[in-house]
């Protein structure tokens, strides 16, 4: 299945969802959906990419300052949640560095969005190889 395909069955799923993009590690568009004409998906998607890579930067640092090495369990960040007074953002990190944003409307909470894109990088996964 196409990643647009994926992308839009994701959004249409998530309710209060207006939008979704695949991105790769550096920043750089994949694959988006919208459903508002106007939203600039590939901008939105690099903008958060920083966002994601100066948290992963704090953490390593972090982890590097007195703390255990168990500390931090797993490979690294999976999801973010980014809250504006306008809208809300659901990142999540792909396997290879690739990484998965959505969009929400203000009021809607994120467990709904985090659970859909969980099905989405399982798809997208299969499609990667």
């Amino acid at each position: 299945m196409p990643f647009k395909a994926i992308l839009e069955i994701l959004v249409e799923k998530t309710p209060g969802a207006t939008g979704a993009i695949l991105l790769d590690w550096e920043g750089e568009a994949v694959a988006d959906f919208s459903k508002v004409p106007d939203m600039d998906m590939p901008a939105i998607g690099a903008h958060k990419g920083i966002i994601l890579n100066l948290t992963r930067g704090a953490l390593t640092r972090l982890k590097g300052e007195n703390m255990s090495p168990n500390a931090f369990i797993g490979d690294g960040i999976k999801t973010i949640g980014i809250a504006t007074e306008f809208t809300r953002i659901a990142l999540s990190t792909i396997k290879e560095g690739y990484y998965l944003i959505v969009t929400l409307e203000k009021t809607r909470p994120f467990g709904r969005a985090f659970f859909e894109t969980k099905k989405a990088i399982r798809d997208i996964e299969r499609e990667m190889g």
